[in-house]
């Protein structure tokens, strides 16, 4: 189509309606910074609240629980690392996601990683099956070795964001201030 047709056609709005969702009533999201859709689930991550909310499908209401909270063995529960140390199950400020719907990829920022699990998750507090930028689910250290240590192909500093074509990783290494590319 070239420039000229696409003039007269009237533009199709991106936004038609709002549906707002503020998480459970007896524990609403705090500061959401990610959210991602895929195959009809819905992911957010509280990152204040060091959780992500999984829905199998759109909630219908804006105070709908969610199915599946990660990051905490409960929904109401908001620590850093679920109140202890950096494990397969905790997170520590979460803001990206990606999923295909089957898997979930989450920016695990402030303990310095991406945690990948190769099956949706399906309960509470459900650990992670790998672990980007820590040697293990223990490491949480910015680029392993703590502050002022370089940056490797294998460590990250407050990762932001995640995106996946399903067979290759981007990663948005902010502290670092690069991209890392895995194929």
């Amino acid at each position: 189509e070239n420039a000229s047709d696409s003039a007269t056609e009237p533009a199709v709005p991106l936004v038609r309606a709002t549906r707002i969702f503020e998480g459970p009533a007896d524990s609403p999201f705090l500061a959401p910074r990610g959210v991602f859709l895929a195959g009809g689930q819905l992911m957010v991550a509280d990152t204040a609240q060091n959780r992500v909310f999984l829905w199998r499908e759109l909630p219908d209401s804006a105070l709908q629980p969610p199915d599946v909270v990660l990051g905490q063995p409960a929904r109401a529960e908001t620590g850093r690392n679920a109140g202890g140390k950096a494990s397969a199950s905790s997170l520590f400020y979460p803001s990206g996601i990606w999923s295909d719907g089957e898997r979930l990829i989450i920016a695990d920022a402030w303990n310095h990683r991406v945690l990948i699990w190769l099956a949706m998750p399906t309960r509470d507090g459900q650990p992670a099956d790998v672990v980007v930028g820590q040697p293990d689910f223990a490491g949480n250290e910015p680029n392993v070795k703590g502050i002022g240590s370089p940056p490797s192909a294998r460590s990250l500093n407050w990762p932001y964001g995640v995106f996946s074509d399903g067979q290759q990783l981007w990663i948005a290494d902010t502290g670092n201030r690069r991209v890392l590319h895995y194929k």
